[in-house]
């Protein structure tokens, strides 16, 4: 008999592709189960009082009034939530207030499945103060070689995905069922396993969640939430 804890995760963002694509994420794990959405900011409340959630993954950007005040009232009666931000802004005064009120995380969208996953685990169970951040990385700027006439030209990281399969693999971040994609597509249910077939192949990858987060990683195709 398996006895390990169940994390209760209520989802709270806009758009609606968000949210199918973060529990298209989770629910792929046994520990965690996805027990209510919300898309704006009083029925977050609403989802967070009925759900009774352990974590709580909220999209900044679609809070309505002030985000500050939703995180105040929320955190006033459930100390205990852990509350995930996830956000495309990487102001420090932001990140630093919503962290004083209790926010447990701040991520950045851009991140992996797996840094996700890892954060919510390291969130539950502990009493201590964990703060954990994540903000885009700066790019550096570009430094131009001049290339050697006697070295063959680098072949694009990219380069081993036709532009079929990595519009496939597109529609697999976004949660999307082999029926559906061919419906996007316009190409037979058979073509799109013969796809998937051959990104499995050329990525080393498993399942169509391995490949999405090998293809992330690579950065060959863009996170769904971004």
């Amino acid at each position: 008999m398996n006895d390990a804890k169940v994390t209760r995760i209520v989802l709270a963002g806009d758009p609606r592709l968000l949210r199918e694509s973060l529990r298209h994420v989770l629910d792929c794990e046994p520990d965690f189960e996805v027990v209510g959405e919300a898309d704006a900011g009083l029925s977050v409340v609403r989802a967070v009082v009925e759900s009774q959630p352990d974590v709580l993954l909220l999209d900044i950007s679609m809070a309505d009034g002030d985000p500050q005040e939703l995180l105040r009232e929320l955190l006033a009666n459930r100390p205990e939530l852990g509350v995930i931000v996830l956000t495309n802004h990487s102001e420090q005064r932001l990140m630093e207030r919503l962290l004083e009120l209790g926010v447990r995380a701040y991520l950045h969208k851009n991140i992996s499945p797996g840094t996700l996953k890892s954060t919510i685990r390291d969130l539950v169970g502990t009493s201590r103060r964990t703060v954990m951040i994540t903000l885009p990385r700066p790019k550096p700027l570009p430094v131009k070689v001049p290339p050697d006439p006697r070295e063959p030209p680098e072949p694009f990281a990219g380069a081993g995905l036709s532009e079929r399969e990595l519009e496939v693999l597109t529609f697999v971040a976004d949660a999307l069922t082999n029926r559906q994609i061919a419906s996007r597509m316009d190409i037979a249910e058979g073509t799109v396993k013969r796809h998937l077939r051959n990104v499995f192949h050329k990525l080393g990858a498993s399942s169509r969640i391995d490949a999405v987060n090998k293809a992330l990683d690579a950065r060959l195709i863009q996170p769904p939430w971004v």
